[in-house]
């Protein structure tokens, strides 16, 4: 904008209200005005603060009025030059002598040019050569007369203010005041927090790559993208299922683990008061317990600068996430930094060379490693050495790696300065805060009808329903018990919907119900019949999501291509008649990802269940229905596997459940150490507790052999008991 004062210069708006220009305009008594090229007509100002134009050439200004309004106008960012390379591509604008055609006509003027930051060092000022030939000399003064207090910058970041012409470069230079100097000042940051008491805070600017810094909007803008909605089990009836994060994000409890010797209880709180001071975090977490969500509400708001106070330092930073089923199922293992914003597969192009590097190196760069566990087990040692590696390389990144409770030990990445937390399970009224923001978010579906009527009476059936499940939950211990994730706890809130109020009694029943209502009631509610041309049952459509899932589990994955799902399905369709006759197995996938609910294209050709838990309790089933337990026996003391085995007892008749529970007191007594030996105890102990029939003997056999083990002798092995076997024991 241009500046009037005793002489005519430029500035730039920091907020509707506030200017900042050059001191060496103004002189005292003066009138100042201000005009903005899209604004309406000159302004009146005061001036709030001006420095010494020999050493603090700036001034803050203040309108009388808003001079434009910011309401569509993207935040400004603060820069500031950390290293000595040129960088081009930088620009200064203002209204400048040089452009003038006519008396009194002011004409904006954008200067682009190379910054030099060594030129101007002794001097306190930043040099800009420009690109073009510099203008003409003018009588009596200099051609960039009017230019002062413009805003240098560097790609989109303010760097500087103008404030003068250096001698000796016949006006084929720039010189400005480096904006980390004014704020450097006592009195201008003084004067500049009592009317913005909330400045950017700097960034810096440490390459000649000013192509990054345009580069890193259209990142950003990719990340909040891909990562600022969730799907909300049950919340897909009239559309996809497909909700902003910030309605699905429940703030969730969290806490160091246990000290290894007796003494006060480890700190708990909110997991983003504790995030905040812990720049590595391991974050261990029960399956459906939230970790992904966590790491997408970290991506998203970081990219946005809307993270919460305790989470400041996060604003601006550049996330890199990196889902580890993704990388298993593209055979990558050890990411260069390159690869780190490809692995997402994000919907923008391919950023510049060595881009991911200088974000590392600058220690801009914020690592989500979601899903550790995800990978095969004798994978996750490379990925570990991977891990320490790329960070011993780039010191000043922030890191969090979510896992699963036992997939990795307690000091797995205790060299790299990691800390660990663990997400507590729902407390009572955290359950009950889930249960109004689900229902909150399935009242904006009722936005959607077109009969207004009908979506009064939905909305008011769905206040219903919201007291009665929180009064449910209030009486009910079993209920509470098995809503501790905020996974089950949505399965609880759809099918409390669904079936008006009545609700299974145990996980294996909700599971179950839970498929049943995606497989079969999903497209009857949405008034879908025979979609692609394919009409699948319940148990045709379990039998095949099956197939998929004991592949993924006997393979160590989570996510499959288009082709292997394709094989699969095809190798299943062989015993499904009336299905083959509907459709390819090309088909049938389109419908499985299209209309169950289970199945997910994340990216192409990169298909995975909504969540590992359905994946887990459909390999069980099919575990169990082809009589392959001794294959899950023989990978019982695998973590990977372990979780199938929880689930299978409750998809198991008697004598399979006797064999089930013999099969793993067999493994246990042959184990070499107790480490081995401890979670095989777990699991028959659990086995035992679920089983729908067992004998005396047998039940009396495994709690002998898991009561010569304890007491537990660290937090991990009172962990791989479970909540259910520690209440027995007790």
């Amino acid at each position: 904008m241009a500046v009037l004062g005793a002489r005519q210069g430029s500035g730039v708006l920091l907020r509707p209200e506030l200017v900042l220009t050059s001191a060496h305009l103004f002189e005292n008594g003066a009138p100042v005005e201000v005009a903005a090229p899209d604004g309406d007509g000159r302004v009146p100002c005061d001036v709030v603060w001006s420095g010494d134009p020999k050493t603090c050439d700036v001034a803050l200004l203040l309108a009388r009025r808003p001079v434009l309004s910011f309401r569509h106008a993207a935040p400004l960012r603060w820069g500031k030059c950390a290293g000595w390379q040129p960088m081009p591509r930088c620009q200064v604008l203002g209204f400048p002598q040089v452009q003038r055609y006519g008396p009194g006509e002011l004409e904006a003027v954008q200067v682009p040019g190379t910054l030099m930051p060594l030129s101007g060092r002794m001097r306190g000022r930043y040099v800009l050569h420009t690109d073009h030939h510099p203008p003409a000399p003018v009588p009596g003064g200099s051609p960039w007369a009017g230019l002062s207090g413009g805003p240098v910058f560097a790609g989109p970041l303010l760097i500087g203010i103008a404030s003068g012409d250096p001698m000796g470069w016949q006006h084929s230079s720039v010189e400005s005041m480096p904006l980390t100097a004014a704020v450097d000042d006592p009195g201008f940051r003084k004067a500049l927090l009592e009317h913005w008491p909330d400045p950017p805070a700097f960034e810096e600017v440490s390459s000649a790559y000013p192509e990054d810094l345009a580069y890193e909007p259209a990142y950003a803008k990719a990340v909040k993208a891909a990562y600022s909605r969730l799907e909300i089990f049950g919340l897909d009836e009239l559309s996809s299922g497909d909700w902003d994060l910030d309605t699905a994000y429940l703030s969730l409890e969290a806490q160091s683990p246990p000290a290894a010797r007796p003494g006060p209880a480890e700190p708990r709180g909110r997991i983003e008061d504790l995030l905040g001071s812990r720049p590595r975090t391991v974050l261990r977490g029960e399956a459906g317990a939230g970790k992904t969500t966590l790491v997408w509400w970290l991506a998203s708001h970081t990219v946005c600068r809307t993270l919460p106070g305790q989470l400041a330092e996060l604003d601006g930073m550049i996330p890199f996430v990196v889902p580890m089923r993704s990388l298993a199922a593209r055979g990558i293992t050890s990411p260069t930094p390159s690869q780190l914003p490809k692995i997402a597969r994000l919907p923008v192009d391919r950023p510049p060379d060595g881009w991911a590097g200088r974000v590392l190196e600058a220690g801009r760069g914020l690592l989500l490693v979601d899903g550790m566990d995800e990978i095969p087990q004798a994978d996750r040692e490379l990925a570990r050495k991977w891990l320490a590696g790329l960070l011993r390389m780039y010191p000043r990144t922030r890191c969090l790696v979510t896992v699963r409770p036992l997939a990795v030990g307690s000091n797995w990445l205790e060299q790299e300065g990691f800390e660990e937390l663990r997400l507590l399970p729902l407390g009572d009224e955290d359950i009950q805060s889930f249960v109004a923001a689900w229902h909150g978010a399935a009242r904006l579906e009722c936005d959607r009808y077109a009969d207004e009527h009908w979506a009064k009476r939905q909305r008011k059936r769905l206040d219903a329903l919201e007291q009665e499940l929180g009064r449910e939950f209030r009486r009910n211990d079993v209920l509470r018990d098995l809503a501790r994730t905020p996974l089950l706890c949505a399965v609880i809130c759809a099918l409390h919907r669904a079936r008006n109020g009545f609700l299974p009694e145990t996980r294996w029943e909700l599971y179950s119900a839970a498929l049943n209502l995606m497989l079969a009631t999903r497209d009857i509610h949405r008034r879908i019949h025979q979609p692609e041309g394919i009409e699948l049952t319940v148990d045709e459509g379990r039998q095949l999501l099956q197939r998929i899932a004991v592949w993924l589990a006997r393979n160590g994955r989570a996510e499959l291509t288009r082709e292997q799902a394709v094989r699969q399905l095809a190798s299943a369709l062989r015993g499904l008649r009336r299905v083959r006759a509907q459709g390819t197995p090309q088909s049938v996938l389109m419908h499985l990802l299209n209309r169950s609910g289970l199945l997910q294209e994340r990216s192409p050709d990169a298909i995975q269940f909504i969540h590992r838990t359905f994946q887990d309790y459909l390999a069980a089933k099919e575990f169990q229905e082809s009589d392959c337990l001794d294959e899950l026996l023989l990978h019982a003391a695998e973590e990977q596997w372990q979780d199938i085995l929880r689930l299978v007892v409750g998809h198991c008749g008697r004598s399979e459940e006797r064999r089930l529970i013999a099969g793993l007191t067999a493994a246990a007594d042959a184990a070499p150490d107790r480490a081995t030996e401890w979670p095989l105890r777990a699991l028959a102990a659990h086995c035992a507790l679920n089983a729908r029939y067992i004998e005396d003997e047998q039940y009396a056999e495994v709690w002998a052999g898991l009561r010569r083990l304890l007491p537990a002798r660290s937090e991990r092995e009172l962990h791989a008991l479970g909540q259910d076997v520690v209440a027995a024991v007790h």
